[in-house]
Formats: C-alpha cells, sequence, structure tokens
C-alpha cells in the first residue's frame, strides 16, 4: 500500500474541512436549540465559504511556515542547489518533492566527498610515513658513518670507505629531494616541454647501450622489434629520454635471470604505442592501480634492496601526461610485466626538417 505524502495542500484542506464542517454543525445545533432552522442550502454556502476562508488561510500560514523552515535548512547546507530558487519562489504543493530530491541529492554528494576524503587521507598518511622512512634512512645511514669518523678511526682505508658511504646516502638523500620537487613542478605545471622529431627506436638503442652492464649481471637479453627500422614521434626527448631510462633499468633489475626485456611498437594514425615488456615475476593484481604513487613498493623489501627512490613510475606517468599521452600496466604473476604508454607521430613535415639538419 502507497502512503501518499502530506503535503501543505493536503493538510490545509483536511484541516479547512473539519474545522468547517464541525463550524456549521455547531451553527445548525446551535439553531435547532433556539428553534431557529434555516434552509439546509444556506448551511451548505456557509460551509463552502467556511472552508475557502480557512483553506486559504491555513495553506498561506503552512506554506510561509515551511518556506521560512527551508530557508534555515539551505542556510545550514552553505551552497547552492539544484531547485533552491524553486523552492524559494514556489507555492505548489511539489514543494517538499523538490526539497527530498534536492537535498536527497545533497546528500549522496557528501557522502561521496567523504569517501574520497578518506580516501586521500590514507593515501597522505601513507606518502607521509613512506617519505619519512625514505628520507630518514639515508640520513641517520651518513650520520651513522660520520659519527664513527668522528669518534676516531685509525685505518685510512676504513676512513675513506666511510666517507664514500656517507657521501652516498646524501647522494640518495638529494636524488629522493630532486624527484619529489621535479613531481611537484608537473603537478602545477611549471615543466615546460621542449617537443621536436626524433626517433624512438633510435632512443632505445642508445638507452639499452647504456644499462648493458646491468643487463649482463642478470644475464638479461635486450630485444627491440625488428618490424621497423625508424618510427618518428614528436615529444620532449629529455623527458621521453627519463621515460625509457626508468622503463628499462626497471625491467632489467626486477626481470628474473637470463630474462628478456622486449620492446615493442605499434602505429595507429596519429600515435604510436610503446610496450616494455619483461619476463619477471610479475606484480599482484591488487597492487597495479597503485604502482604510479610515489614511493609506493609492490615489493618492498627487493625494491629497497635493489635501489631507487620509489619516484621514479610517478615521474613516468607525469611526463607521459604532460604530452598528453596515456601510460598503462597490465601483469600476471610468474609471467611478466608490460607497460605501453603512446606518443604522438611527428608528422613528415617535421621528418623531412629533422633529415636537413
Amino acid at each position: 500500500m502507497i502512503r501518499r505524502q502530506l503535503t501543505p495542500n493536503v493538510i490545509a484542506f483536511i484541516t479547512s474541512f473539519f474545522v468547517s464542517f464541525f463550524s456549521i454543525l455547531a451553527l445548525l445545533l446551535f439553531d435547532i436549540a433556539i428553534e431557529l432552522v434555516q434552509p439546509y442550502y444556506l448551511y451548505l454556502f456557509l460551509f463552502a465559504v467556511a472552508f475557502v476562508i480557512s483553506f486559504v488561510l491555513y495553506k498561506f500560514t503552512l506554506m510561509r511556515f515551511v518556506n521560512d523552515k527551508l530557508k534555515i535548512i539551505y542556510k545550514a547546507i552553505g551552497q547552492s542547489l539544484k531547485y533552491q530558487k524553486e523552492v524559494s519562489h514556489s507555492h505548489s504543493s511539489n514543494i517538499m518533492r523538490l526539497v527530498e530530491i534536492d537535498v536527497g541529492d545533497w546528500a549522496i554528494n557528501k557522502n561521496k566527498q567523504i569517501r574520497e576524503l578518506r580516501k586521500l587521507e590514507t593515501y597522505r598518511k601513507e606518502f607521509v610515513g613512506n617519505v619519512s622512512h625514505e628520507l630518514r634512512t639515508p640520513i641517520f645511514n651518513a650520520q651513522g658513518y660520520l659519527e664513527t669518523l668522528l669518534d676516531g678511526v685509525d685505518d685510512p682505508v676504513i676512513e675513506k670507505q666511510y666517507l664514500q658511504k656517507a657521501l652516498s646516502n646524501v647522494e640518495r638523500l638529494d636524488a629522493i629531494v630532486s624527484d619529489l620537487l621535479e613531481i611537484s613542478k608537473f603537478e602545477a605545471g611549471q615543466i615546460h616541454l621542449e617537443k621536436k622529431a626524433f626517433d624512438i627506436i633510435a632512443l632505445f638503442h642508445k638507452v639499452f647501450f647504456q644499462y648493458q652492464h646491468i643487463a649482463e649481471k642478470s644475464q638479461a637479453t635486450l630485444v627491440v622489434d625488428s618490424k621497423f627500422k625508424n618510427l618518428y614521434v614528436w615529444a620532449d626527448p629529455v623527458r621521453i629520454t627519463q621515460v625509457v631510462e626508468n622503463l628499462v633499468s626497471n625491467a632489467i633489475k626486477y626481470g628474473k635471470m637470463e630474462g628478456t626485456v622486449t620492446i615493442k611498437f605499434y602505429i595507429l594514425e596519429e600515435q604510436i604505442i610503446v610496450e616494455v615488456n619483461d619476463d619477471g615475476p610479475g606484480i599482484a593484481e591488487e597492487n597495479l592501480h597503485r604502482l604510479f604513487e610515489r614511493f609506493f613498493r609492490a615489493d618492498k623489501s627487493r625494491s629497497r634492496n635493489i635501489g631507487g627512490t620509489g619516484l621514479g613510475l610517478s615521474i613516468v606517468k607525469n611526463i607521459i601526461e604532460a604530452h598528453d599521452q596515456n601510460i598503462t600496466v597490465r601483469s600476471e604473476l610468474g609471467v611478466g610485466t608490460t607497460f605501453t604508454f603512446t606518443l604522438e607521430k611527428a608528422t613528415q613535415e617535421a621528418i623531412d626538417q629533422l633529415n636537413l639538419l
């Protein structure tokens, strides 16, 4: 059974009906008591007049009362809502329904905001904890070596080793701070890109040559897609070099012994898709969506042993997005991980100008 909602009109109608009915009934009984009974149509006329007058008065009073209360509600909410103007200037019976929709939508939006704020608060706490840990580790390490040296070390060889280790930790600290500053600049839109045409395949070969000594330690094989001789993109070569270096070094470091790092390219109408694939242990699915967060490490113990600031992938994502492009990651445990990003294709005119240089 559907219960009808009590609106100001309904309340005014019911109240006016009963007030008018009992008023005329009292008049009729009084007339009977004094033996002055009037024709029945006169009582009907008086009932109609009393009903109309009381209905108008009750409705006006109720609407004014309701509007005053609704103004307080909207002021308490503190923001303009969808039907606020209609409610403020409306005298229809639908006013309560409008308010119900308005406040309901506001409550839903507030709940969403609360959930988002809680999520951001969780990330903030994790970020502060991670920053504290990442900064504290090199500081304490360097402090320990320097305090030992101040206490006195007789062996000059050990003294030099301690100084080198202290320097290494200071350099790590500097790298973390530099990366944080760079991410902040990207997020604030303060990074200017120097876009020009360049060969992305040649860039991968150059980076492979730089990281060959690291690949040899794990006996990893570096393979570039041989289907294409040259592929020209329109981007900032310095920034894209950062992207390639980070993805290739990660693929080597986190790949398996005697593994393979494979680079593949796919050509679209206006973009080139680049895939960096390794056949390492893979990343759990629940960690994939957080992989580009600052200081997030899927395997914390192994990551810290390998090194790095924990900010590389966050910088990579910012660089790609600064180019108005996308980067994604997919992974399967025991199979490997693939990072995929897009770059804008260079126009033929830009390629021709590059060849003229």
